[in-house]
């Protein structure tokens, strides 16, 4: 998500998962070995389609709509944006292109953010940060040497990114909400719920009350949530509320489906625990930094029940889950949140 994705499954076939009849999800490949896409999911109906996120990229939405057409012939009337991260938004112009008349939906906070400080967020990454790692890749390739070969196809594949996110045309929402809004896809009832501001101010998530499907987006990824930038108190309150429902099947925003609520548990334990101790050490003076080195060790055990343990994964969730929720909690405590984007801690 935050990182800057090479282009090397731009153009594969995203996974399909079957999770109801009618209900697809999509998940892209990886982009090389420095990223994620944010997963698609497809809502079926007898007079047209729901789709809940749009990739990252037009080709990775393409990819998607390809397998769209493969299921059916009924066109996608409407596009969910779930938030405003860049990984969830950028494909929007491919389904705008390929479904005249479709409507965008998203969070009316969601949509103001998507109109210039998401945008602006992501500015020096294509600016700086990725054509540096280009340059980087460039000066490898040089070298010659066994790691050359294995550069130039990591510089090829970091140029067409470039190329495809300097060439992106954001797309943006036409429908808005604040609290809910239902909408009826072809005999299926598709709930639209956004609760409070959670990983961003605007979170919108799908529920399907028929079937008791919950699609979170980032409210709840797999294996580790993101906590960049977001409202450690609200946040909480919203998983807790998804808990309430009681769904039989979860989509996160990445990561494959899960058939119960176990993922959703130890990752709400996980963040009580890191609220409780981040305030007690704000308290005796700590700042973030001081309390992740001092809290990490000691809630391993509810750490490994979100990684399994592996080491790859606990060095991830150290940073996106731990430091960052906890530089957000002293945010919290020292006054009201507003829906600024929070810069990436410094480490």
């Amino acid at each position: 998500m935050l990182s800057f994705l090479l282009a090397a499954a731009l153009a594969a076939a995203p996974a399909r998962t079957d999770v109801a009849p009618g209900v697809h999800l999509f998940v892209t490949p990886p982009y090389g070995d420095v990223g994620l896409d944010g997963n698609s999911i497809a809502i079926v109906g007898t007079d047209g389609v729901l789709v809940f996120d749009a990739n990252g990229t037009p080709a990775a939405a393409e990819a998607v709509i390809g397998e769209i057409r493969k299921l059916t012939d009924r066109p996608v009337k409407w596009l969910v944006i779930s938030h405003w991260h860049w990984d969830h938004w950028y494909g929007a112009e491919a389904y705008a292109a390929a479904f005249p008349g479709l409507a965008i939906v998203a969070h009316e906070k969601t949509a103001a953010l998507m109109r210039g400080p998401a945008i602006e967020f992501n500015r020096p990454g294509l600016e700086r940060d990725l054509p540096g790692y280009v340059a980087f890749l460039e000066a490898e390739s040089a070298k010659g040497g066994p790691d050359a070969a294995a550069a130039r196809h990591r510089l090829d594949d970091a140029r067409a990114f470039l190329r495809a996110k300097k060439s992106v045309k954001h797309t943006f929402p036409t429908v808005t909400f604040r609290d809910r809004m239902e909408i009826a896809i072809g005999g299926r009832t598709v709930e639209v719920r956004h609760e409070e501001p959670a990983v961003t101010p605007g979170d919108a998530f799908l529920w399907l009350p028929r079937e008791k499907i919950l699609a979170s987006g980032d409210l709840l990824d797999h294996p580790i949530t993101f906590a960049l930038s977001c409202y450690p108190s609200g946040w909480i309150r919203t998983l807790e509320k998804l808990d309430a429902l009681d769904a039989a099947t979860i989509v996160p925003g990445h990561g494959a489906a899960m058939r119960d609520e176990a993922h959703l548990h130890a990752t709400l334990d996980v963040l009580r625990e890191l609220l409780e101790r981040g305030k007690a050490a704000r308290e005796r003076g700590l700042d973030p930094d001081a309390a992740r080195a001092e809290i990490g060790p000691r809630i391993a055990a509810l750490r490994d029940r979100v990684t399994g343990g592996d080491a790859a994964l606990n060095a991830a969730f150290d940073v996106q889950m731990v430091d960052w929720f906890l530089h957000r909690v002293w945010d919290e405590c020292a006054g009201p949140l507003g829906d600024a984007i929070a810069p990436i801690p410094p480490r």
